[in-house]
């Protein structure tokens, strides 16, 4: 049971640092539809309100997932249950969120 419980801790402070990642690159892509000019663009090229849904999901899923990992594992260590795989499901999340918001940040970019 020692060795989940820093398995667990190890893995929130891991989950944490990607959620920092995750919000600073998010809030990098608000600058991506600065050299869009006037002028037709097609699909959502130099879309501004695509890349805002885009830039608050990334980062409430980063929270969101962070904060979960956190409260699930304190529940399941007052069950005396297994925790090590809140914070891998926080981590796998993000991860997927970051890929998912820079594909669609991606086709923003004219």
């Amino acid at each position: 049971m020692a060795i989940d419980i820093v398995a667990s801790l190890l893995l929130l402070f891991f989950a944490a640092s990607l959620a920092l990642v995750v919000i600073t690159t998010a809030t990098a892509y608000q600058g991506l539809t600065a050299e869009c000019g006037s002028g037709p663009f097609e699909g959502i090229t130099c879309n501004d309100t695509v890349l805002g849904i885009v830039t608050i999901g990334m980062i409430v899923v980063a929270v969101l997932a962070t904060f979960l990992a956190v409260g699930f594992v304190i529940v399941n260590l007052i069950r005396r249950r297994y925790t090590f795989y809140w914070p891998v499901g926080a981590i796998a999340i993000m991860i997927l969120a970051t890929w998912i918001g820079s594909w669609i940040a991606g086709m923003i970019v004219p």
